[in-house]
């Protein structure tokens, strides 16, 4: 009754007639909600695995010598390695938004944002959009006209060539090696070094053949899921 809760509230020394619930905070969303979007932005980005090429951009760039070691070189080996993530990003994002129907018969991808309608495929191509344009710009205004381009042909080898590849030839693993060989040569070319130097040739041709066994062993391990997908690999046609 009404004389009940306001003979407890005198006794928990609340006067000003109010209920208890009142003085809760109301529940927020906004930090779930952003929490989402992070979450939703790295899973389009693949997160993971544009860290690992952002990695080797880095080793390429400090492989350069004491001179990439500088302090005076530190924003241009930073422009390098955030350039580099963003072409990763895009690359990864346009290639979700194009096989997206393919990723929602396989188990490993039937979560991702584009399958589950977590984010729509208008989002997802800005999203592309935005990473793709953001790292023209940086790499442009923070390293050279070489490292621009490599990074800017890398987006449209992977999301281009490759993907369009996948479902109908084995041959998509050898150009996704390539892409693979790409972001040492551009930290290399981003240090001061040419894209034909002897030290950029083994950089590529090392991250070139070593793809291989990742993505045979990939591809051995999710055959079942790959051929779901409708996707050409050696381990669904061995």
């Amino acid at each position: 009754s009404t004389a009940n809760r306001e003979a407890g509230d005198a006794a928990a020394g609340r006067t000003d007639g109010r209920p208890e619930e009142a003085d809760a905070d109301p529940p927020s969303c906004g930090t779930g909600q952003q929490a989402t979007l992070a979450k939703n932005v790295a899973e389009l980005s693949k997160a993971r695995l544009s860290a690992l090429v952002v990695s080797t951009t880095a080793f390429g760039f400090l492989a350069a010598g004491p001179a990439a070691l500088s302090a005076a070189s530190l924003p241009t080996f930073a422009a390098a390695s955030v350039g580099t993530a963003l072409c990763a990003s895009s690359a990864a994002t346009f290639n979700q938004v194009i096989e997206s129907d393919r990723d929602g018969r396989m188990k490993r991808t039937a979560a991702r944002p584009l399958v589950t309608g977590a984010v729509s495929p208008g989002a997802a191509v800005g999203l592309g959009c935005a990473t793709g344009g953001s790292s023209a710009l940086l790499l442009h205004l923070g390293t050279d006209p070489v490292t621009t381009s490599l990074g800017l042909a890398n987006i449209g080898l992977y999301a281009g060539l490759y993907t369009y590849l996948k479902p109908r030839s084995e041959a998509n693993t050898w150009v996704g090696a390539v892409v693979g060989a790409v972001p040492p040569v551009m930290g290399w070319t981003a240090a001061g070094g040419s894209a034909l130097d002897a030290e950029a040739l083994l950089l590529g041709s090392t991250l070139f053949l070593w793809q291989f066994p990742h993505f045979f062993a990939l591809n051995w391990m999710y055959r079942a899921d790959y051929k779901r997908g409708g996707f050409e690999m050696v381990g669904v046609n061995d």
